[in-house]
């Protein structure tokens, strides 16, 4: 029984670490934007860059986690995950140094990638099948909550103090979560290694050769792209610079962005139960939305329309955002029991290195155009920066939209 409450100990202290992973791929460099570039005299490319390569390791990382889960139990990758990123913490508000930002930022990423599917493995074992699915959505919402108090909430503490003391906050919790978690940890003696859990690379040639994985991957990849580099770089900043919403209204918006995705995902899920689990039909018809709001954005740049209309259009494109639970159970479909782990965690690579790509090219338009300074000395951006940015997002919905065509339910 003590070995029992010391795995649903090791269980709360991992959701923390969640949360503090999802708080800082959400926060940086998305609400403080502005502060990191004024602060640390830094370009725009370089400013986007330290969410790209936070995404880019991430998505390496999680290409590992699912055989090192397998060979070494979710309790040691967890472990060495959270040493990496409480490092990666710590580095980040204490530095100066762009290459030492980007090293920071890069094992951040590594290192909070063993999180999640470490923890759905630690509760499939502690929990009976018929409460999985909840506590899963428990541990989802977890990361919800740490992604939404990177922008609202995150904004309104910056009122009192500077963004390095709240990042070093944050870097202590988990610092303290960490520790915990290993003296926890020392309640379970011996943990066996699975010997016959190797790294192969069969199941990633069988994932990759599945032409149905193609269009699956490419569709998911966008969407997931768009509604994120929106979250994490762009969202905060195009708001405040063409909208001129105030630094709070525009974090809020990007709070409730993460609300409406969670939502979404839940709504979604029931209703395609509800028919039957028809999965497809949802996907195709957020994706034609999706393209609608971009065009429409795109559209109100080009006139020069700064209506706060554009930030309820921001919030209706995070039902985009809330796409998991019906891709999942597609993904499932389409392969094979045994591969369906290496499925999962190469098409969540792919969705994170899209995230990462589209964060560049964000960096590298808005540099396209004169920029003007605002009274506080903060950068802004030209309005035909922002528009070549979301007429890519446009274009890439409609590729986004070629490849949903061709999915079909299994």
């Amino acid at each position: 029984m003590r070995k029992y409450y010391t795995h649903l100990t090791l269980i709360f202290l991992g959701l923390i670490l969640y949360l503090m992973a999802n708080f800082q791929r959400v926060a940086i460099p998305g609400a403080i934007f502005d502060s990191l570039q004024l602060d640390l005299s830094l370009q725009a490319y370089q400013v986007t860059v330290l969410g790209s390569i936070f995404m880019y390791f991430y998505a390496l990382g999680l290409l590992f986690s699912g055989v090192l889960v397998d060979r070494f139990g979710p309790i040691k990758v967890i472990m060495g995950g959270s040493l990496l990123f409480v490092i990666g913490s710590l580095i980040f508000p204490n530095t100066n140094n762009i290459n030492l930002l980007y090293f920071s930022r890069a094992i951040l990423g590594f290192g909070a990638a063993s999180f999640y599917l470490s923890l759905v493995n630690e509760v499939k074992k502690c929990f009976p099948d018929k409460y999985f699915s909840i506590c899963i959505s428990l541990m989802l919402i977890t990361g919800y909550i740490g992604g939404f108090c990177a922008n609202a909430p995150f904004i309104v503490i910056l009122k009192h103090f500077s963004w390095q003391y709240v990042l070093n906050v944050v870097g202590i919790i988990a610092l303290i979560a960490c520790l915990l978690f290993y003296a926890e940890r020392t309640f379970l003696h011996h943990i066996p290694k699975n010997e016959h859990a190797s790294f192969s690379l069969k199941p990633f040639k069988e994932v990759l050769t599945n032409k149905q994985n193609y269009n699956l991957f490419a569709f998911g990849s966008l969407n997931y792209g768009l509604y994120y580099v929106i979250q994490t770089v762009i969202g905060v900043k195009f708001l405040k610079d063409f909208v001129c919403l105030s630094p709070n209204k525009a974090s809020l918006i990007l709070s409730f962005m993460i609300v409406i995705a969670g939502l979404s995902g839940l709504s979604m899920a029931s209703l395609s139960s509800f028919l039957h689990n028809k999965r497809v039909i949802f996907m195709k018809i957020i994706c034609f939305m999706s393209a609608a709001f971009f065009a429409i954005i795109s559209l109100c740049i080009t006139f020069d329309i700064k209506t706060p209309f554009i930030a309820v259009i921001l919030l209706l494109i995070a039902i985009s955002g809330g796409m998991t639970p019906l891709i999942l159970p597609v993904l499932n479909s389409y392969n094979k029991y045994e591969i369906r782990s290496t499925a999962l965690s190469i098409m969540d690579s792919f969705f994170f290195i899209t995230v990462g790509i589209l964060g560049n090219i964000v960096g590298i338009f808005l540099n396209l155009f004169p920029t003007t300074i605002n009274k506080f000395g903060y950068l802004i951006y030209s309005k035909n920066s922002y528009l070549i940015i979301f007429l890519t997002f446009f274009i890439c919905s409609l590729v986004e939209m070629f490849f949903v065509l061709k999915l079909k339910d299994i």
